[in-house]
């Protein structure tokens, strides 16, 4: 547990901070949506105004990566399986609560993991920043960040970003940057007496301004606090010790989401087979017209049958071509009838 949840919370709650840069106090008082309107506004102008100059295409990231050695022509594909690889031990986690050396290991393969989901990530996005859509990002933040700051007196820092020394506002957004709450602490307070005391007294009225004014941080809070409520409420709640882990409270909530689609898609299936004769038949076939139609008619499946495709695709790449009979699930289904029959005839000797 942080020992500064109170700290943390009141910041929060006041919609600035303090903080210390080359010995000096500073303030960040969150902008109002004014603010955030004239930053959006200045962004698009410096958009049309810079938008026939030289910039990298988002599409000609991806080249550029792999031109550098930085990145290979499957790692979207990869990213993308790391990240359904993270879904998956997180509920497999939250499953393994009751056997202690299952989950100290599956922890383990987590935290590696994310780590090298973090570490992929930042090195996709690292030419972000020299698209048009990057460099308009950045200035919309820089136009937001010198009108938050203040020193001590409550004097503005920066009067424009015309006139602004760049690299002081980089010191500036070096120095914050270093103060920015994570959210396994935003979760931490959202569950906090303290933080829980304010909701539970008024939580239709905590910040004394309208929500189009609350700060990032405010929201944030207010939307976790709403999300531990609703599994609060909900009729499988977990115990406590699974709201206090993090990773294995998202498996919780991870495994109620597939359930729900897995659900709402069996009666999907159910409405679209309605009155088709199919007698016994295990697989279903759908022709599709679109790439949209296909993975909606995909989605019908539940998680056992997407496996299923999955490991078929797999099969299919390795072989070219293979009879329907060697599918591995099919084999393994041989396998299971052809074990029963051995013993029932046993059971018969």
């Amino acid at each position: 547990m942080n020992n500064n949840l109170s700290l943390y919370l009141s910041r929060i709650l006041s919609g600035f901070y303090y903080f210390i840069l080359d010995n000096k106090k500073y303030k960040l008082v969150y902008p109002d949506i004014c603010v955030r309107y004239e930053a959006e506004i200045y962004a698009d102008i410096e958009r049309e105004n810079n938008r026939f100059n030289e910039w990298i295409n988002e599409e000609d990231i991806l080249y550029y990566l792999i031109d550098y050695d930085l990145w290979t022509r499957g790692g979207d594909n990869a990213l993308k399986d790391l990240e359904q690889q993270i879904e998956d031990q997180k509920v497999q986690l939250y499953k393994s609560i009751l056997n202690p050396t299952q989950t100290k290991q599956i922890r383990r393969h987590l935290e590696g993991s994310k780590k090298s989901y973090s570490r992929l990530y930042n090195i996709r996005h690292s030419l972000d920043h020299l698209t048009l859509n990057g460099y308009c990002e950045n200035i919309k933040n820089q136009y937001i960040l010198i009108h938050s700051l203040y020193d001590n007196d409550n004097n503005k820092i920066f009067d424009s970003l015309d006139s602004t020394d760049y690299t002081t506002l980089n010191k500036f957004s070096d120095a914050i940057s270093t103060q920015i709450i994570d959210i396994s602490l935003f979760k931490e307070i959202a569950r906090s007496t303290i933080w829980r005391n304010y909701w539970s007294a008024n939580k239709d009225n905590l910040f004394d301004k309208s929500v189009v004014n609350w700060t990032d941080e405010q929201k944030t809070l207010v939307v976790l606090t709403k999300m531990y409520d609703g599994a609060y409420e909900h009729p499988e709640c977990p115990q406590d010790s699974v709201f206090e882990d993090d990773d294995m409270f998202d498996g919780w909530m991870i495994s109620q989401k597939r359930a729900n689609e897995e659900s709402k898609n069996k009666n999907r299936a159910n409405k679209i087979l309605e009155g088709k004769k199919l007698d016994k038949a295990q697989e279903v076939f759908l022709m599709a017209q679109t790439q949209e139609e296909s993975q909606n008619i995909y989605n019908l499946n539940d998680s056992q049958s997407r496996n299923i495709i999955k490991e078929r695709e797999k099969a299919i790449d390795s072989f070219g071509s293979i009879n329907h009979d060697s599918l591995p699930d099919i084999q393994r289904d041989l396998l299971v009838q052809t074990n029963k029959q051995f013993v029932q005839n046993v059971k018969r000797k």
